[in-house]
């Protein structure tokens, strides 16, 4: 064997044998801090009557299925008085449900919850949850002796007609908890119905698990009634998780890790080398020229979108372009081609995307990762892999499209300025949701870590001479460095940089830091700066104010005043995969009401509600803003939640939050999006408006 061979080989073998030493040091360490029998609450801390809830964490009340009103007269208040009403601002009222013709029987039970106060790290607990029927008397019990137990009366009504069931569901950021989801039970007449979870701590300190049970009265299926739900219990529960030899969840088993840590980076490094994902590039082809591009009526083609075109389809001998959706705000175009043989027989309609190379290899690669192995066959899919042109800034990739004869697809925008159904929307998640924005785990994290991407770039810079105040480079955090206009910088050279649409500036972005959000500036100039100085000519609240100057607010409050302290919130929330640029020409309508998806170029992990706040901001810019309402009729209708195609995205929203009876976290997300809008060159001022007084009225009822 070799020297170096040999060097290897025993590197690796000592880093093993210190992790097996340290790791057996630590488990020895666990069992002897085993928690004695003493330390357990006392059974009396366990009595119902010591534990009931206080007044201020009741339930809302357990009612069947009630009479509906207020719909219609809201409705005509709306058309009729606009103006006039538009002086209050309640906040948004839940819809009463219809009463059934029969008088429904009452049943009394107890809710029982039944938790550890402390649990330590690296163990596992159960949270039990029941409904147990009282007719015959009732006495409190708990299962483990040094649980908690708290209890409280709830009546249960039974209509004629409906079968009822019990969904409860129970959330922690800090916790891995099974089962997750809703656990939905029959709740029968006389039968206690209990729900258990097996929770794991992953973190140490206080943590914070909420828990809610909702009664769901399913009516028979000729009876024409709608399905009715109620909250009876919603409860936050704080659990402490006591640390290993006193050390916090990040250095419990920091001691014994190191070792594998040092075994593994040093011998496995030196074995085998540092591996990483294989990214796929672009291909570079050679266009076609004898191929025809036929543009339809209003569709112009500058001669290198024309040679992408012939590039990315050889095998035509004629492309027609039909049809042009209306970009997101990428400066990207999308069309719907129809490719034709040299033997003159048509293949299937196809969409093409043309857009900067580096945004087209991304969405390639993004597809690969999120979408080719994880959404149904009804979905778009990329045909291959992207083409460009040789010293060509720009690519093309080509979706399959999903058409009949005749029936071309629709952007979603289309659709619901035809007809504004819901419909499409409950499709899109019943499509999507099962394999995206449902598969969630907990996920904890500062808003502006998920949200500042859509606002305004932190500063505008210009090429300048002047006396240097500080430096800025990709590492810095310009909201601690308490610039202003006028201020000259030096900017180091960024590797993240993109032209921006205008073919006049630039982005720069930050280096990706845990936690933080990836701050960005404008550059005033097509050339990158290398050590350059620079004077700020903006900075983001300029941005904002600017472009809100005009806007009356209806006597709400500025939500520009709290935007700093909204993106600094810490949400307890949930991370799934996401589409990331949500936008109603993203979303395409096809033959039978199918419903799918193009464009992933910002596909990634990240807050479900990302997507559903931009959907709707989306429908307030391009469809609510198209209707002939005055902003005071628009401040209204959020009052009365009167819009259904709003109403259906805050429900479809609601199946994501952490705690689906608490909707601060998909308003906030809303707030956000509607202010990032702002931004936007190619939306109208009546469109702005409206998304800031949306931003508004929620920023006021939060």
């Amino acid at each position: 064997m070799s020297t170096p061979k040999r060097i290897n080989t025993l590197l690796l073998l000592a880093g093993i044998v210190v992790a097996l030493i340290i790791l057996a040091g630590c488990a020895q360490a666990m069992a002897t801090q085993a928690p004695a029998a003493t330390e357990a609450p006392a059974a009396t801390q366990a009595s119902a009557a010591t534990q009931a809830p206080e007044v201020s964490e009741a339930p809302v009340a357990t009612e069947a299925p009630a009479a509906e009103t207020g719909g219609e007269n809201a409705t005509q208040a709306l058309a009729t008085n606009g103006v006039t009403q538009a002086t209050s601002y309640p906040t948004l009222k839940p819809i009463a449900t219809s009463q059934p013709t029969v008088e429904p029987i009452s049943e009394l039970r107890v809710l029982e919850l039944e938790w550890p106060e402390s649990i330590r790290y690296g163990s596992s607990d159960v949270i039990r949850l029941a409904l147990v029927p009282s007719v015959d008397g009732y006495t409190a019990s708990v299962e483990y002796d040094e649980h908690s137990l708290t209890s409280q009366d709830v009546s249960i009504k039974r209509p004629a007609g409906y079968t009822l069931s019990a969904v409860a569901r129970l959330d922690g950021v800090g916790f891995d908890i099974s089962p997750s989801g809703n656990q939905e039970i029959g709740v029968q007449t006389g039968e206690k119905v209990t729900w258990r979870w097996s929770i794991a701590p992953q973190l140490t300190g206080n943590q914070r698990i909420s828990i809610f049970l909702m009664l769901r009265w399913v009516p028979d299926a000729a009876s024409g009634q709608q399905v009715r739900e109620s909250v009876v219990f919603d409860r936050n529960l704080d659990i402490r998780v006591r640390s290993f030899l006193g050390l916090r969840s990040g250095e419990t088993m920091t001691l014994g890790l190191a070792g594998l840590a040092f075994g593994s980076v040093l011998g496995l490094w030196s074995l085998t080398g540092r591996r990483t994902a294989k990214r796929k590039r672009l291909q570079v082809v050679e266009p076609e020229a004898r191929l025809s591009i036929e543009p339809g009526a209003g569709i112009e083609l500058n001669p290198y979108e024309r040679r992408l075109l012939q590039a990315l389809s050889k095998k035509y001998q004629r492309i027609i372009l039909k049809n042009e959706f209306l970009s997101g705000y990428s400066g990207a175009r999308t069309f719907l081609a129809h490719p034709i043989a040299a033997n003159g027989q048509s293949d299937a309609e196809t969409i093409i995307k043309i857009g900067p190379s580096k945004d087209i290899e991304d969405e390639y690669n993004h597809y690969e990762s999120f979408v080719k192995d994880r959404l149904p066959p009804i979905t778009a899919r990329i045909q291959s892999v992207p083409i460009t042109l040789a010293g060509f800034d720009k690519a093309a990739l080509q979706y399959t499209c999903i058409s009949e004869p005749g029936k071309s697809p629709t952007s979603l925008r289309q659709a619901l300025l035809a007809a504004p159904d819901p419909d499409h929307l409950q499709r899109l998640f019943d499509t999507f949701g099962p394999n995206w924005w449902m598969q969630r785990q907990p996920y904890s994290f500062r808003l502006g870590q998920e949200y500042d991407r859509l606002l305004p770039p932190h500063l505008v810079l210009e090429p300048a001479a002047g006396s240097v105040k500080m430096n800025l480079d990709m590492n810095s955090d310009p909201t601690a460095m308490h610039l202003s206009v006028g201020d000259v910088v030096t900017l180091s050279a960024f590797e993240y940089r993109e032209v921006r649409p205008d073919g006049k500036s630039i982005t720069l972005r930050g280096a990706p830091q845990a936690g933080k959000p990836v701050y960005r500036y404008r550059w005033l100039s097509i050339n990158p700066p290398r050590n350059s100085t620079a004077r700020i000519v903006a900075v983001r609240s300029d941005l904002l104010d600017e472009a809100t100057a005009d806007f009356d607010l209806l006597g709400l409050p500025n939500p520009l005043l709290k935007l700093e302290g909204w993106l600094q919130e810490t949400i307890n929330g949930t991370r799934s995969i996401i589409h990331g640029d949500l936008n109603l020409e993203n979303v395409l309508v096809g033959p039978g009401n199918l419903v799918w998806l193009i464009d992933f170029a910002q596909t990634r992990e990240g807050h479900p509600q990302y997507d559903f706040s931009h959907l709707a901001c989306e429908i307030i810019a391009h469809i609510i803003s198209q209707r002939e309402f005055s902003p005071q009729q628009c401040l209204l209708m959020l009052q009365n939640d009167l819009d259904p195609l709003l109403k259906k995205v805050e429900t479809i929203a609601g199946y994501c939050l952490f705690n689906p009876n608490n909707l601060r976290e998909y308003r906030l997300a809303l707030i956000l999006s509607c202010l990032g809008g702002l931004k936007y060159q190619n939306l109208t001022a009546r469109a702005k408006h409206l998304l800031f007084i949306t931003a508004a009225y929620y920023g006021s009822i939060l």
